[in-house]
């Protein structure tokens, strides 16, 4: 039997590192490599990164490059805590892991930022589990979007609401009648005795003469 040569051996290594390479490459359609928002990530049992896309590196400030081979803490620092928890959970269980969302602080980065992540288990030829791959999408801007959102319903609407309600206040008396009788004129369901009431107040009318040009007393008059 003829004993293969460290030379052979070195090129059946490299031959299949090469195809393993490919594989991954195979992974990554043109259009999850040219996206700009949803990040993908390849990475071993040992948490290395194998492979990147450009939304991935935008996402933690680390060219493509400079990842191939990196572990995740080297590259993520402390956010990477969060980015393992995902990928170690599908090593351990071999399941997928589906939308696990999570809040993290980068390095390269200012402040915190929300991510969601799915990760997936990839097996080789012979079945076993050597890589995980991850999507992951920046939620930071939806976060905001939703706190302002609340912080405007809770402090802006009713400022708003009380602007709007001067403006039409003023609108009202710029037209030079009294405010008393706009508010009448606002008000449902008044009777024509009432009208009759308002009418004389506005003529300027004491109880007296209002009750006797009505044909009532005083006292029905203010119950009016």
């Amino acid at each position: 039997m003829r004993r293969r040569a460290p030379e052979d051996a070195f090129k059946s290594s490299k031959s299949t590192a090469s195809a393993t390479e490919q594989k991954l490459k195979d992974l990554l359609s043109p259009a999850l490599a040219n996206s700009q928002a949803i990040g993908f990530a390849v990475c071993d049992r040992r948490l290395r990164f194998r492979l990147v896309n450009k939304a991935w590196a935008q996402m933690d400030g680390v060219s493509p490059d400079n990842h191939l081979g990196a572990t995740m803490r080297s590259v993520l620092g402390p956010a990477a805590k969060q980015f393992q928890l995902a990928f170690e959970r599908v090593f351990s269980s071999g399941d997928p892991l589906l939308g696990y969302e999570f809040s993290a602080e980068f390095p390269t980065r200012t402040g915190e930022a929300h991510w969601i992540i799915s990760c997936f288990p990839i097996k080789d030829m012979s079945e076993r589990l050597t890589l995980a791959a991850a999507l992951v999408l920046e939620t930071t801007q939806l976060r905001n979007f939703e706190t302002w959102s609340h912080k405007f319903l809770a402090d802006s609407v009713p400022i708003l609401g009380t602007r709007f309600a001067a403006k039409e206040h003023i609108s009202d008396t710029s037209l030079g009648r009294p405010t008393s009788a706009i508010k009448v004129r606002r008000s449902e369901k008044l009777s024509p005795r009432e009208r009759e009431v308002i009418q004389l107040l506005a003529l300027s009318k004491g109880n007296k003469e209002i009750a006797t040009a009505l044909g009532i007393s005083t006292r029905t008059k203010n119950f009016c």
